[in-house]
């Protein structure tokens, strides 16, 4: 009787993280492939999501002062890093999947960057500031180069 116990509630638990990792979705079939085009007008679209965003978050607010930075800076790496979410999301061709890798690195880059741009100005910390906004200005050009060569138009005017 003694094995019994020990055995139900092992198949018990064995069940239930059966259970649980079925419903994460450990386990489940990959998104299949976007077709070269479907990537760029789902890429396009986000992008032209953030560009709108930024546009309106750089003509409503200054950033004449340290606290005015910190706050511009705190919304448009919130602008980024939900674009990097959805970018990350879509899967590539396998013909792009290289260039697609780069291009969402960049992205999260930029994020991080942005983010640290921001953390940089709140704790005056002036010199890693402007090597983050260096790296942020690389990084943009590295993005652009991508996504020209892959016909992202509208990615192109993000980064």
């Amino acid at each position: 009787m003694g094995r019994i116990r020990v055995a139900v509630p092992a198949l018990a638990t064995s069940v239930i993280v059966t259970a649980v990792l079925a419903v994460a979705g450990c386990g489940s079939t990959p998104k299949p492939p976007l077709t070269r085009a479907q990537l760029t007008i789902k890429a396009d679209s986000i992008c032209r999501t953030v560009t709108a965003k930024l546009e309106a978050a750089s003509k409503g607010e200054s950033a004449s002062t340290p606290r005015q930075l910190e706050h511009l800076t705190a919304k448009v790496s919130g602008f980024e890093q939900k674009a990097l979410t959805e970018l990350t999301a879509l899967v590539p061709p396998a013909t792009l999947e290289a260039e697609w890798k780069r291009f969402v690195n960049g992205a999260q880059t930029l994020a991080e960057d942005t983010a640290k741009v921001g953390e940089d100005v709140a704790s005056k910390n002036t010199a890693a500031g402007k090597a983050a906004i260096s790296q942020i200005g690389a990084t943009q050009k590295q993005m652009v180069a991508i996504a020209k060569r892959n016909g992202f138009k509208d990615c192109e005017k993000v980064a």
